[in-house]
């Protein structure tokens, strides 16, 4: 193996050991859905979809990291987080559909919470919630499904954050990317599912973030902007590109596009003249003919990945 796919190689298992999608997988201890004498000792504590309309007695547990009260709309927050902020090591909290429009203010004095979810809260009031968490150490932050279509100014307070949840919403406009190019620490993004026909040009100012989810909207181009991003790995499968966006050519930390099932036929003439870090695609389920596969397999002969498969 040459050493230039050795470097390729190692990078990919960093990302792939030291970051994760599935952000609610910290403590790994047993996950309970009840409380008995005998959990006082617990750490995970999944009361979702259990009609509650008041918590458990909490009191007991003293080690409390994780709770999940999702799908309960009929809780009194206000009670609920007259009892979490007693609990002061919680660092992970999920409020899934559970109609809120605004937050109760004693949510400010969970000093430890680091992941917070409020999917599926159509109604809720981002821009007090905003003020309201942005002096707790928040850096995952789950807003998916909020009918967001322009985000409040203020959510650049949210200084800590690293990756964030923007999934089946509508952030088309410019000035939303505008915000989020103001969180310095922002990781991960993930704007999938948006029915977004296009990126704005503003998307080039969130140039700190090294993983971009755009996959699952109505793609068919990516402005020229992006090529001042930092991005390693893009997830742009389930869009409407006809043939792979040259602009990846021009983005230089850009390690891996996952760019399957689009109806992508050929390559740009830009991917042969060009030098770019790009190593690994993934083109599986596009209509490419059994020629330019053999064209592709020649180009990109020393990438540690490459797939075209069809399902």
């Amino acid at each position: 193996m040459s050493k230039r796919l050795i470097r390729y190689a190692l990078f990919f298992i960093f990302i792939i050991t030291t970051i994760s999608c599935s952000t609610y997988t910290n403590f790994y201890s047993k996950t309970y859905t009840s409380i008995d004498k005998n959990t006082s000792n617990l750490h995970r504590l999944d009361l979702s979809n259990q009609n509650l309309t008041v918590l458990p007695d909490l009191s007991m547990i003293k080690d409390l990291r994780m709770i999940d009260l999702s799908n309960n709309p009929k809780l009194d927050l206000q009670r609920v987080f007259e009892q979490l902020k007693l609990c002061k090591k919680i660092e992970i909290l999920m409020l899934d559909s559970l109609a809120i429009e605004v937050l109760p203010k004693s949510i400010a004095q969970l000093s430890s919470l680091k992941q917070l979810s409020i999917s599926y809260n159509p109604n809720l009031d981002i821009e007090t919630m905003v003020n309201q968490i942005n002096n707790l150490p928040i850096e995952f932050l789950n807003l998916k499904g909020n009918n967001i279509k322009v985000l409040p100014g203020n959510f650049s307070q949210i200084q800590s954050l690293k990756d964030l949840n923007l999934s089946h919403n509508n952030i088309a406009d410019a000035e939303n990317y505008k915000i989020i190019s103001k969180l310095p620490n922002l990781y991960s993004l993930w704007i999938d599912h948006n029915e977004l026909t296009s990126l704005p040009k503003s998307i080039g100012k969130v140039n700190q973030i090294r993983f971009l989810y755009i996959d699952h909207n109505k793609l068919k181009e990516l402005p020229t902007e992006m090529s001042a991003m930092k991005t390693w790995v893009i997830h742009a499968g389930y869009n409407s590109f006809n043939k792979l966006p040259a602009v990846f050519t021009q983005m230089n930390s850009l390690f891996m596009v996952h760019i399957n099932n689009n109806t992508i036929e050929t390559i740009p003439k830009d991917y042969r003249t060009e030098k770019y870090p790009l190593a690994g695609l993934i083109l599986d389920n596009n209509p490419l003919s059994e020629s330019e596969k053999k064209n592709l397999k020649k180009l990109f002969k020393g990438f540690f990945l490459l797939s075209f498969e069809q399902k």
